[in-house]
């Protein structure tokens, strides 16, 4: 069998979401180094697996989605080598089975590589499933490489272009999704077997009063533009990010897709959220947080929430803002320092900005030993192969579908130029990164997997 590219990395969008945003920067690492990449869609993966013949295929996430596991199982299965990495990687012990996973119903590592936030987690995993012990690796978060290696986007330039460019003051709020708490939303079976009717209820409950919060404040506030970054996975819409009846207002920005989280916090003089990683990648830009929590923040939760002051009402919530403006304090945040600090080794290994590159190099050095690995199989056509197939290039005949509903959108919504565009804005922060900080070719290389 003719080998074509080095590396193979498929990814959902072609927009900067977290994962695409992780996979352009090992990618781009990888191809500083001197390696063939190629970036594309998993909905067309199959037939880019038989197309490129990649030695290496590179996910960000082999769990997330039924499509993401039965490729990745596809390939190890047929002998290519696969890494991953972990979207969601704050494991909680409680909650292994899920976060380690997902989708996976197998409970079989395919990947020869999976990589993982911290050496927290990789223990935790051990702990349950030790003949892992040769697949799990730690790169660290490659996710929040980007707050030390990224550009800022100029304020006025961002809110120009949304018609906002009025406003001096912007307060960013990275919504949390409430979506699947509610019958309509199709992971609520899922989500909700494992919690009472009280726990559900809770959930629902402080939606909705996060949601009255924002209603009492904005309008007070008309001097503040308040920008509002929904969840990337809200499916039920504004419901779902607990933020109805907030874009009638002329001092409020939505966004989902159309900026990254990081533009977001970039133009954010500070930051609020309900429950979120986010709140650490704030502080990995020096943005002060606090959290909304309108029942004072009792319910099952990562650890990260012990590095924000919880505020819980209307009252509290003006306070805040009114204090920052005054001071560019927040009460209660500065006492938390040193919780913060042990919080993000915790959560992501490395704040260095190199956790894409520990990730590359082993990657690389699977590459560079591919002629040591057995030959890989001829790939076979199956069930899955047939339907991405069918979906992907004739989606817009069947589109009304079921089936083919999904191929058909993400097709739409997939743009190689803006996979291009993305690539290069990415590609010029890192190799400024790297010679800001006189890291050479060979240098980079010392980095290594823990």
């Amino acid at each position: 069998m003719a080998f074509g590219v080095d590396v193979l990395n498929l990814e959902w969008t072609s927009f900067l979401s977290r994962d695409r945003q992780m996979a352009s920067l090992v990618c781009n690492y990888l191809r500083f180094q001197g390696y063939s990449v190629v970036e594309d869609t998993i909905f067309n993966g199959y037939e880019l697996i038989k197309k490129y013949k990649p030695k290496v295929l590179f996910m960000t996430n082999a769990i997330g989605s039924t499509i993401n596991y039965e490729i990745c199982k596809y390939a190890g299965e047929n002998g290519i080598s696969v890494v991953t990495l972990i979207s969601e990687g704050n494991f909680r012990e409680n909650e292994i089975v899920g976060f380690l996973w997902g989708w996976n119903s197998d409970q079989k590592l395919y990947e020869t590589y999976n990589l993982q936030w911290t050496v927290r987690t990789k223990e935790m995993t051990l702990k349950y499933y030790p003949s892992l012990n040769n697949q799990i690796k730690v790169s660290g978060g490659v996710g929040f490489d980007v707050y030390k290696i990224q550009k800022s986007i100029s304020k006025e330039d961002l809110l120009k272009n949304y018609g906002k460019d009025k406003f001096t003051r912007v307060i960013g709020i990275g919504c949390w999704d409430f979506g699947p708490f509610y019958p309509e939303d199709p992971r609520y079976k899922e989500i909700t077997q494992n919690l009472t009717p009280d726990e559900v209820a809770y959930m629902r409950l402080d939606g909705k009063k996060f949601n009255e919060i924002l209603e009492e404040i904005i309008p007070y506030n008309q001097d503040i533009l308040f920008l509002l970054k929904e969840h990337p996975g809200c499916i039920i819409g504004k419901k779902g990010s607990a933020i109805e009846n907030l874009e009638q207002y002329s001092n409020v920005l939505i966004l989902k897709h159309e900026e990254s989280i990081f533009n977001c916090m970039t133009i954010s003089d500070f930051w609020i959220t309900y429950e979120s990683t986010t709140a650490m990648e704030a502080w990995l830009m020096d943005k002060k947080t606090c959290l909304l929590n309108p029942q004072g923040g009792d319910f099952k939760r990562d650890s990260i929430y012990l590095g924000s002051p919880i505020i819980s009402t209307t009252g509290g919530l003006q306070n805040t803002i009114d204090l920052f403006y005054e001071t560019e304090q927040i009460a209660g945040f500065e006492e938390r320092k040193e919780i913060r600090k042990k919080l993000i080794e915790e959560t992501i290994q490395c704040d260095d900005g190199l956790n894409h590159v520990r990730a590359g190099n082993e990657i690389i050095e699977l590459v560079n030993n591919f002629s040591q690995h057995g030959k890989q199989k001829n790939l076979p056509i199956n069930k899955n192969v047939i339907i991405s197939y069918v979906g992907w290039h004739f989606s817009s005949i069947l589109r009304h579908i079921g089936l083919f509903k999904g191929y058909y959108l993400h097709r739409k919504s997939f743009s190689y130029d803006e996979l291009k565009l993305n690539q290069n804005i990415l590609n010029d922060s890192q190799l400024s990164f790297y010679s800001k900080n006189g890291l050479s070719q060979m240098q980079l290389k010392k980095y290594k997997c823990f």
